[in-house]
Order: structure tokens, then C-alpha cells, then sequence
């Protein structure tokens, strides 16, 4: 009977804005919000947006995230088969001040490819990335399926609107293997640093390009933990193999990755996480 009737409830939902610009000859239409999280101190909505075919991801919310965003930032949707997907701000985005309780109501771009995989996955938390760092937002598990109905609702009237291009705009570069070989090579090479003791996490944030012909170059650490972590941090990541490209409408471009790696020591062994 649940099968029977999700879709039914999953297509009750309506749309906020759909219209048709007949001098641009092109559809805009937005979802409601979902809420993911709410409590006194934290709230966090997602909505999304398709202006002809351009998709956006509308992240709202106050507490946990209220800071500015900058251009290339990323928001990462943490999914329960331990993928993710990226979402990227296109603009620097600032707060609201205006009201008793600080807001942000940001917006990033995201492919349509990234979408159907939202649409097909729960999530178990979000990151976000900002000016001031990193934040980590955890999903309530009773709303760990909402993307997940919003991204299947959206396609499909994306789709009815005959809004989604043959290819995506952009697909992010990738280290050859996925994220799991990407770890093992970092902690195959860390070397033994004094600066974190024993049971301490330490995270560093790095920005580096990966260029069109997949080499890395121009590796910075943003959110620096010590300057021998620094150090190695980057050591490390100037030998990493080449990456698979970003792609735009299927060409090779240059790309700005920006990766939290953290460090931690146990019994004296110090491991990478990402």
C-alpha cells in the first residue's frame, strides 16, 4: 500500500513559481522549501530552481551555516551510499542582519546529473563551506528523504518541460578511483607530524586547480592547522596522480577544488580523513 501511494503523495506537491517568459521563450519554476532541520537554534531549507536550463540550489536557514559565502564555495550533500554531491556558490553571499535572529539564504549552482542523484538517495548531512570555514549540518532523520522527493518531484517537471539538456553544464573533476583511493594514497604517505597529539583531530581546508589535462597545480591551504601539518598537507598533494577533468558541454576545463582533509592521531598513528 506505501508503494501503492507515494506517488500520488510525491506528485501532490505543487510548485511555488512556474511561468513562461514569451519574449525570452523560456520556463522558470521553483519548488516549495523542504525543511531539513529545525530547532530553536538551527533551521535549514532547501529549495530548487530552473531558469530554462539553469539549475540552482537554494540553501536557507539560521544557527549552523550563518556565514558568508564566497565565490566557488561549495555545499555538500552527504548521501546514505557515502557519495556526495557538490553544489557551488557563483557569487559571494552575504547574511541577514535585518532581523532579531541572523539568516543567510544562499543559492549555488548544480547540475542536472547531480540532481537525479539527490533524487535517489537520502541524506545524512550536509557541509558547507564559507569565508569563516567549514560548517557541518546534521539532517533529522525523519527528514533524511525530503531532497530526496523534492530532486524526483523537480525532474519530473523539468522534464515535462522539456528543460534538461542532452549533456550537463559541468561534471567536477574526480581522483582517478574515487574518494576511497584518493584516502588510502594520503594516508599510504603521510609522514609522522609532532604538532597533534595523541587523540586529537586537526582539519585543515586546501583549495588547489585541477587543470584541464587532469595535473594539479596552484595547491593552498585556505584553513591552515599548523604550519608542519601545512607543510605536509602540501608534500603530499603535489604527488597525487593525475585527476579525470572537470568536463563543460563534454570539454576538459580547469576547475578549483576546495577538500577538508582532517588529521588525526590514535595510539600514536596518525590517519587522514576526508
Amino acid at each position: 500500500m506505501c508503494l501503492l501511494f507515494a506517488p500520488l503523495r510525491l506528485f501532490g506537491q505543487k510548485l511555488k513559481t512556474e511561468s513562461f517568459d514569451q519574449s525570452a521563450k523560456k520556463w522558470r519554476i521553483e519548488t516549495f522549501p523542504a525543511n531539513l532541520k529545525s530547532d530553536p537554534e538551527a533551521k535549514t531549507n532547501v529549495s530548487l530552481l530552473a531558469a530554462d536550463t539553469a539549475f540552482v540550489l537554494q540553501l536557507a536557514g539560521s544557527g549552523i551555516g550563518t556565514s558568508t559565502v564566497d565565490i566557488g564555495s561549495e555545499l555538500v550533500f552527504l548521501l546514505d551510499n557515502d557519495s556526495t554531491v557538490i553544489a557551488r556558490s557563483p557569487a559571494i553571499q552575504g547574511i541577514d542582519f535585518q532581523n532579531l535572529v541572523s539568516t543567510y539564504q544562499h543559492r549555488y549552482l548544480i547540475s542536472f546529473l547531480d540532481i537525479q542523484a539527490l533524487s535517489r538517495h537520502n541524506v545524512k548531512g550536509l557541509r558547507k563551506f564559507s569565508a569563516g570555514g567549514v560548517d557541518d549540518i546534521p539532517i533529522e532523520k525523519k527528514n533524511a528523504g525530503k531532497v530526496k522527493e523534492l530532486s524526483s518531484f523537480f525532474i519530473a517537471k523539468v522534464k515535462e518541460k522539456k528543460l534538461y539538456p542532452d549533456k550537463p553544464l559541468i561534471l567536477s573533476p574526480g581522483f582517478p578511483g574515487g574518494k576511497e583511493v584518493m584516502l588510502s594514497f594520503l594516508n599510504r604517505n603521510v609522514k609522522p607530524l609532532p604538532g597533534i597529539q595523541n587523540g586529537e583531530k586537526k582539519t585543515a581546508i586546501v583549495q588547489f586547480v585541477v587543470a584541464a589535462d587532469g595535473s594539479t597545480k596552484d595547491i593552498q591551504v585556505k584553513t591552515s592547522v599548523a604550519a608542519a601539518v601545512d607543510d605536509e598537507l602540501i608534500r603530499i598533494l603535489k604527488r597525487m596522480p593525475r585527476w579525470k577533468p572537470a568536463l563543460q558541454n563534454g570539454k576538459a576545463v580547469d576547475f578549483v577544488v576546495t577538500q577538508p582533509v582532517t588529521f588525526m592521531r590514535m595510539n600514536d598513528s596518525l590517519k587522514i580523513q576526508l
